[in-house]
């Protein structure tokens, strides 16, 4: 009489039911035994026979003990009540079901941009490593759209969902396997993405054009050209004035409130560092160095009879420290700030996030996105940007996809 075979047993939490499949090719069966043994000592832990023309068994919730490894057997048993063989010995692990879950998603599921960087968090009290997981992208009916290449990466679980069409409904899941053969699941999460471009004020704005599978970006910067006979050197992104003067008479006006950030080095000194006018006297931004070794700026602003005027706090910093000095008019009224970083790094590199980086942490020559999260900083030498009309596969998390021909 031939043995049954007993199926491939996938690791499981003892805590829950479990049910094992046979295979037979003798008789009709119509009952079954499994026999379960301590894998260390050998000792039976589970001996269990059921009437039934399936060749299932279940193993009951708790009958076992998560992290631990077993022998199992199994019998069947024909119409005349001969027993089978038993069948080969098979192992198998119980461990705990591991945490698998989203742990970045909105409280009401709203997304805000037309990407969204999915984040999972993963825990295993057995110790049982992730091996492969794939993320996945549904619509409203819970359609797949899209699924990512299996990941192995066990240190950072994440995937980015770009394309997102606003006003639209999406499912998110990610399933997985653990190294041992576990099957991970998050389940279906819904989110909702609505998102509003921003106006025509923002820094950077960007407008979807999904029949081309691109986004339009575009900003409100204008390039204005210096009007001079010097020459200028660049060191470190920055442009050298010292006993220079740079000056621009055409090609922009600011009418109406403003905030003016200038930076650089070398700012200890008394002397003028900025003036602005508009056919009028205008403001006149300069600097002093007191006795007691102690710096002021002074902000200077014709206003009718007299003068409006600024002084910032005391500073101290060294030559090399780079200086943030902000100028700032709301409804006629000035602010003057005055921010030191110290020592300076060179400059362009790319910042993210709904905050614009703190002035200590950039150059004059870094870009800030502006996306929902925290601020985050892309090395200028440690990403890749990719140019074509489908989206790359195989990208880290900082690398730039510009779409279009």
């Amino acid at each position: 009489m031939a043995k049954p075979y007993i199926q491939k047993i996938i690791p499981f939490d003892a805590n829950m039911d479990y049910e094992i499949s046979l295979s037979w090719t003798g008789n009709r069966a119509h009952a079954n035994r499994i026999i379960i043994y301590n894998n260390d000592s050998n000792a039976i832990l589970f001996d269990d026979l059921v009437s039934s023309f399936a060749l299932k068994h279940t193993i009951p919730a708790y009958t076992l003990t998560n992290g631990k490894k077993y022998v199992i057997q199994a019998q069947t048993y024909d119409v005349e009540n001969i027993p089978s063989p038993l069948s080969d010995k098979v192992l198998f692990y119980t461990f705990e079901t591991p945490a698998f879950y989203f742990n970045n998603l909105p409280e009401n599921g709203r997304i805000t941009n037309a990407s969204f960087s999915a984040s999972l968090f993963y825990h295993s009290s057995d110790w049982e490593d992730i091996g492969t997981y794939v993320f996945s992208l549904y619509d409203s009916t819970k359609k797949l759209l899209l699924s990512s290449s299996p990941l192995t990466d066990s240190f950072d679980i994440s995937y980015t969902y770009r394309g997102l069409e606003n006003n639209t409904v999406y499912y998110i899941r990610c399933t997985g396997v653990t190294v041992n053969g576990m099957e991970l699941d998050t389940g279906y999460q819904e989110i909702t993405v609505k998102y509003e471009n921003p106006n025509a004020y923002s820094r950077i704005y960007s407008t979807s054009i999904p029949s081309q599978g691109c986004v339009q970006v575009a900003t409100n910067l204008i390039i204005i050209q210096y009007n001079g006979t010097e020459s200028f050197e660049y060191p470190d992104g920055m442009i050298d004035l010292r006993d220079k003067t740079l000056y621009y008479d055409e090609g922009f006006l600011i009418e109406n409130d403003f905030t003016l950030l200038i930076r650089g080095t070398h700012l200890w000194q008394n002397g003028e560092i900025l003036k602005m006018n508009n056919g009028q006297p205008g403001l006149t931004l300069s600097s002093h160095i007191y006795s007691g070794g102690k710096l002021r700026f002074k902000l200077l602003v014709p206003n009718g009879v007299s003068s409006y005027l600024l002084y910032s706090g005391e500073q101290v910093f060294e030559n090399e420290d780079l200086v943030t000095i902000a100028v700032r008019r709301k409804d006629n009224i000035y602010q003057l700030k005055v921010f030191v970083s110290p020592g300076f790094s060179p400059e362009g590199n790319l910042w993210y996030g709904a905050l614009r980086p703190d002035p200590a942490l950039t150059g004059v020559y870094d870009s800030w996105i502006d996306t929902p999260g925290d601020a985050h900083v892309v090395d200028k030498d440690a990403f890749s940007t990719f140019l074509g009309e489908t989206e790359p596969e195989n990208t880290a998390v900082s690398d730039l996809w510009l779409g279009g021909d």
